[in-house]
């Protein structure tokens, strides 16, 4: 018995996976798995052929989440880059784990030989969910889940059923809540929620309806430097929480409350073409909470004036160091008693407050495409695509901490000597006292209007694969301001700004052959014009309706080639890719320490190149036992040097111009060499138990484009020790971590009860650096008669240690 229990315990104590809920279908997926692969193999036909030719993505499948312990990007694409679609209209990254859950249909391409019927100008892949093809059998599955990481537990719930005539329905809803057991502050409370209902007609007619929606609202972690993290002697240390009243209360927050809806309805017309029509969207708001200060001193208690080596005095600088090492709260935690007392003894209304970034979401898009086999060689596909987004952005009063109003002024230019006369953030309701829940500050929103014709051309003939695709449009982009700001009269900030056009396309090609039933490659290129988002085209958006100066699109060029080998014992794939980025832009609002001014930042000419081989294997090497691997190696680096333009933004007046010495940074959060290996093994009695490893290596903070200008960096440099540190770039050090996890399913009469026990890191590894960044903002000291210029520390944020989740769940 104490064998047993020692065994479950190990067992229990090794895999977990919050990032994504196991699911209690495992076992008999392997079981369904094993079956085809004996079936794919045995036969050389063209029906063969086209399922080779067509395979998901393989390394996504296998190393998905596996590396999520580390910021980390696959072909330096984070995941939001990775599109995906539903009956062709556009889903939030948000979304798609409720998506899932409605048993649709989904085809996962890697890269950008996808094969897919849509265009895609992203060589991060997509994932293709269509509500036509999957109806799931009746059934209801309930689960409840404790994770302990982010949140801790929830309950889960979805229903599956026939409604008769040809109708039928799914309804998904998921609860979860409560503290994170590891890093203080941090909780998540959300419910989802998500329907489907589906028609199929005798025609061959399908009509599809699709609601989903995610209610959260996160307390946030924060990084910081490793000086804190040294004085606190705790590397989960989080500075944006502290004690009121006997309760945690975070100061950073995140809601999101963005349904999305999609309809659709495909038709057979004739005996050669389908006809699919979708038309979806997002309605709703995402807010970004936190502290704000007004003419005061910042309440971040790890902000660099806070610190021991901010002081130059060695018993002022002792004094703050005993204090972050006792862990004295009232200095090292938002101390918000201070904040209240503060409130109370202004006589100009509060000096702090809770606000909240508020982006109302708003987005329309209509798809309406045809797929026509023009013999059986030769498909075409074919459509258009209209769509509008709308994203409002604006900031109001969350709390007033004790106060009763807060006057909407700009306080950055309280004390400025020539603009201290041009205060009013809007002049349509001048010297206004804003209370709890009214806009401040800001009110804009940037729109953007689409449309675009794609068509595609697939011909397949033996062995033979050739795909050549087209998309084209056009994008019109202006901001529309609802504020009439005081320094910027007029149409300067408020009602519409100059529109913006831009023509941007995509054109690919890919080649496939099947050398045999096993062996398939294939090559794939790509040309696209992008266009930036929309808030890199504005010097300030938030203030003013002045767009930058010679608007271009992104250009991109990538290319792959991928081989493929299938057998009843093995899956492999290979592929190796290339992506050029250039002319990229962003522009943003920051403080030049050197001419002690804020500005608006304009940053042109920007290029990325990213490179490398990815290869991933299924092995079966027992009836029971499959070994899963994947690795890739990669470069990310900046290719180009972009141009870096400082602007006042109180008038718009030139500050610097330099050039930016990118060429031998490192893009953050792209590992050079990341690799997993994943044992699996189960039984036909319902257990399953694996054990896998992953580490990451080659990973670097995010480079700093101001600090590296030939300004900043040059003549800003007192010695070379000091430029060297000006351009140096910090490595983050190499991760492994080890998971593991124990399932096991019985037989209830109809039903099926399943039980999942895991941990992740098993090891309880503590020094993983997530990820981080370089700071923009420049520290200066007196050093006689010289003022000496550095950079300031990286901020860092550290992987959690070891983490459990467990899942209960019943199948009817």
């Amino acid at each position: 018995m104490t064998s047993l229990v020692l065994l479950i315990f190990l067992l229990f104590v090794s895999y977990s996976s919050s990032a994504q809920e196991l699911y209690d279908d495992y076992r008999l997926y392997k079981l369904e798995q094993e079956e085809w692969d004996e079936y794919v193999v045995s036969s050389d036909t063209t029906l063969f052929y086209r399922l080779q030719q067509t395979q998901d993505d393989l390394y996504e499948h296998l190393s998905a989440y596996k590396f999520s312990f580390v910021e980390s990007s696959r072909r330096g694409q984070y995941y939001t880059a990775r599109e995906s679609l539903l009956d062709g209209i556009h889903v939030r990254a948000v979304n798609l784990p409720i998506l899932k859950r409605l048993g649709l249909s989904r085809k996962s391409y890697s890269g950008i030989a996808s094969g897919s019927s849509h265009i895609v100008g992203s060589i991060a892949g997509m994932d293709d969910y269509s509500a036509h093809h999957s109806f799931p059998l009746d059934g209801v599955n309930v689960a409840a889940f404790f994770s302990g990481k982010g949140y801790l537990g929830g309950a889960r719930a979805t229903l599956n059923a026939s409604l008769g005539k040809g109708w039928s329905t799914t309804i998904y809803a998921s609860v979860k809540g409560g503290d994170d057991l590891y890093v203080k502050g941090v909780y998540r409370d959300a419910l989802d929620l998500a329907l489907r209902l589906g028609k199929e007609y005798e025609s061959g007619a399908n009509l599809s309806f699709v609601a989903l929606s995610t209610l959260s609202e996160r307390g946030l972690r924060s990084g910081t430097t490793q000086e804190v993290f040294t004085l606190r002697g705790d590397r989960l240390y989080n500075p944006t929480w502290g004690h009121q009243m006997g309760k945690v209360r975070n100061s950073r927050t995140r809601k999101d409350q963005v349904p999305f809806l999609a309809m659709s309805y495909s038709q057979p017309l004739g005996s050669s073409t389908q006809m699919i029509i979708s038309m979806g969207g997002n309605y709703g708001q995402r807010e970004y909470g936190n502290l704000g200060w007004y003419d005061a001193m910042t309440p971040r208690p790890d902000n660099y004036r806070y610190l021991p080596s901010y002081y130059y005095s060695e018993s002022i600088a002792s004094a703050v160091e005993d204090a972050w090492r006792r862990g004295d709260e009232e200095y090292t935690q938002v101390n918000w008693t201070e904040l209240y007392n503060q409130n109370r003894i202004s006589s100009s209304g509060a000096v702090y407050a809770l606000e909240g970034r508020v982006e109302r979401i708003a987005d329309a898009e209509l798809s309406l495409g045809f797929h026509s086999d023009l013999n059986q060689s030769l498909r075409l596909d074919y459509g258009l695509r209209v769509r509008y987004d709308n994203s409002r952005n604006f900031k109001r009063v969350k709390d007033l901490l004790g106060a009763l109003y807060l006057q909407d002024l700009d306080y950055f230019l309280l004390d400025d000597d020539t603009y201290s006369s041009a205060l009013q953030n809007n002049l349509l309701t001048p010297n206004r006292k804003v209370g709890v829940g009214d806009r401040f500050s800001y009110d804009y929103s940037l729109e953007r209007i689409s449309s675009s014709f794609e068509a595609s051309l697939h011909y397949a003939k033996s062995r033979l694969i050739m795909d050549v695709g087209l998309s084209a449009g056009q994008d019109i982009i202006y901001r529309n301001g609802y504020f009439e700001k005081e320094l910027y009269k007029g149409s300067a900030s408020y009602g519409r700004s100059s529109k913006l056009k831009f023509m941007p396309y995509v054109v690919n090609a890919r080649l496939g052959y099947s050398f045999s039933p096993k062996h398939f490659a294939d090559v794939g290129v790509m040309v696209s014009d992008v266009t930036p988002a929309a808030e890199n085209l504005f010097h300030n958006p938030q203030y003013n309706n002045r767009v930058v100066d010679n608007p271009e699109a992104e250009h991109r060029l990538s290319a792959e080639i991928n081989y493929r080998y299938t057998s009843d014992k093995a899956q492999l794939m290979l592929s190796a890719y290339m992506l050029s980025k250039t002319n990229q832009r962003r522009t943003i609002r920051a403080y030049d320490d050197l001419s002690a001014i804020y500005c608006d930042v304009d940053i042109v000419g920007l290029g990325e190149l990213f490179y490398g081989v990815e290869s991933a294997a299924r092995l079966k090497l027992a009836t029971n036992l499959d070994l899963n691997l994947a690795a890739a190696y990669g470069e990310g680096i900046y290719s180009h040097n972009p141009h870096v333009t400082h602007y006042d933004d109180r008038s718009g007046r030139l500050i610097s111009s330099s050039e930016s010495y990118m060429g031998d940074c490192h893009v953050g959060g792209v590992p050079r060499f990341s690799a997993m290996a994943e044992l699996t093994y189960f039984t036909y009695r319902g257990w399953v138990a694996s054990c896998s490893v992953q580490g990451v290596m080659g990973r670097y903070v995010d480079a700093s484009v101001i600090r590296r200008t030939e300004r900043v960096a040059h003549q800003a440099s007192f010695s070379p020790e000091i430029y060297r540190s000006f351009i140096a770039q910090s490595r983050l050090s190499d991760a492994v971590t080890m998971d593991v996890f124990v399932s096991r399913w019985f037989n209830l009469g109809r039903g099926r009860l399943s039980l999942t026990l895991a941990v992740r890191n098993l090891l309880g590894n503590c020094g993983i650096e997530y990820g981080g960044y370089e700071q923009s903002r420049i520290r200066n000291y007196q050093s006689g008669e010289n003022r000496i210029f550095m950079p300031m520390d990286d901020i860092v944020t550290y992987a959690s240690g070891r983490s459990y989740y467990a899942v209960i769940s019943f199948k009817l």
